[in-house]
């Protein structure tokens, strides 16, 4: 059995009065055998000597992210400072961090750091938890499809960190102290585990009927749709893509054997029609476009959150939903404010919500396995 405790606060320059709000909201003496932490925090905490200060206090490792907004139900804020602890008696928690990872230097470490962390195990994590670094030079997707073949398909769920400039510069995901910029850090829990996954991108609605099929392609270079360059496939459909600015039209991607779509956003337009995504574009695949709309964010959120309600896990519920998502809403805290209530009307579940540069999330296929996959533009969930 795992339980699940959460503190927060946004006192980021009183070091010692916001240590001492968090421990009094943790129950130290509740704590089970085995715990860990997991941060997401304004970026202001990596540098004030916050989270140093707090990881001497605390009988357990944490790994974390910086993140644009964070909340608990202690509170929300782009200014917060949210941990959230799991503890039990039945599971075993390792923490590791990769330390900075390069272009043509990163495979190695992730495979080295993950074996090493399953060395002191008694045997193969259950589920992984991880924060990857946001690398311009090095998508995540390509770190997902690594971290993916190193640790064998086991369920991995996270987010890239992000921050309130949303840049590559200053987002840190960090184990305990060690907040060196682009490093990849990751819990592995040991045990009889049954999390239950939520992503949510988009209403159907939003999503065009008409599907196209991948017929060229490189990872996540997508070159062409039904034998047509990428671009000129979208352009017949009366989708406009500039070159030179921000593209927030999704494309939903239906991997094979997967009845349900994974959001991925179009990074870059090349001069030969094909287009950079957000993931993984795989021959044979089918593509449709989907559109991103303030009505649409809330109520997939609505449709995530009636899902975590209906859920017989009440344990706890990690959430973390696309930067992109606060962005685009008018009021930026209409998510965080729709989550928060709905989680109240729950009662005594705890919860984390953190925005995320890119969600990491299995998706179960149609013969019930689950699939690690990379997303963009969604609401994700894992619920213990």
């Amino acid at each position: 059995m795992i339980k699940m405790m959460t503190a927060y606060t946004e006192e980021v320059d009183e070091v010692e009065d916001g240590i001492a709000e968090i421990l009094g909201q943790i129950d130290i003496a509740a704590l089970k055998k085995n715990s860990v932490g997991l941060v997401t925090c304004h970026v202001d905490f990596t540098n004030t000597g916050f989270i140093g200060e707090l990881c001497k206090k605390l009988p357990f490792n944490i790994i974390g992210m910086t993140t644009m907004s964070s909340a608990n139900q202690f509170g929300h804020s782009m200014f917060g400072f949210s941990l959230t602890v799991l503890t039990s008696d039945d599971l075993l928690f390792e923490s590791a961090v990769t330390g900075p990872l390069e272009p043509g230097d990163y495979y190695g470490k992730i495979e080295k750091t993950y074996s090493e962390a399953v060395a002191k195990l008694p045997g193969k994590p259950s589920l992984i938890l991880a924060f990857f670094p946001y690398i311009q030079e090095l998508s995540g997707a390509l770190i997902h499809k690594s971290f993916d073949k190193i640790c064998g398909g086991i369920p991995f769920w996270g987010s890239i960190a992000t921050n309130q400039e949303v840049s590559f510069e200053r987002c840190y995901a960090f184990s305990n102290n060690d907040i060196g910029k682009d490093s990849l850090t990751m819990v592995l829990i040991h045990g009889q585990l049954d999390p239950e996954f939520i992503v949510v991108s988009m209403p159907t609605e939003n999503i065009r009927k008409n599907r196209g099929h991948i017929t060229n392609s490189d990872d996540c270079l997508l070159k062409e749709i039904n034998g047509v360059p990428a671009l000129n496939y979208l352009e017949s459909l009366g989708v406009v893509v500039m070159k030179d600015s921000s593209i927030t039209t999704p494309l939903m991607v239906y991997y094979e054997g997967s009845s349900e779509p994974v959001a991925l956003g179009i990074y870059k337009v090349n001069d030969d029609g094909s287009v950079l995504c957000g993931g993984e574009m795989p021959i044979g695949a089918s593509v449709a476009v989907g559109e991103i709309t303030g009505s649409g964010i809330l109520q997939s959120t609505g449709e995530g959150m009636d899902r975590i309600i209906q859920s017989t896990r009440r344990n706890g519920a990690l959430m973390l939903p696309c930067v992109t998502r606060y962005v685009m809403l008018p009021n930026h805290n209409e998510e965080m404010e729709l989550i928060a209530g709905k989680m109240k009307n729950i009662g005594a579940m705890p919860f984390m919500v953190g925005y995320s540069g890119g969600e990491i999330c299995p998706v179960m296929d149609e013969t019930g396995i689950l699939q690690n996959r990379f997303h963009n533009f969604t609401f994700s969930a894992c619920i213990f």
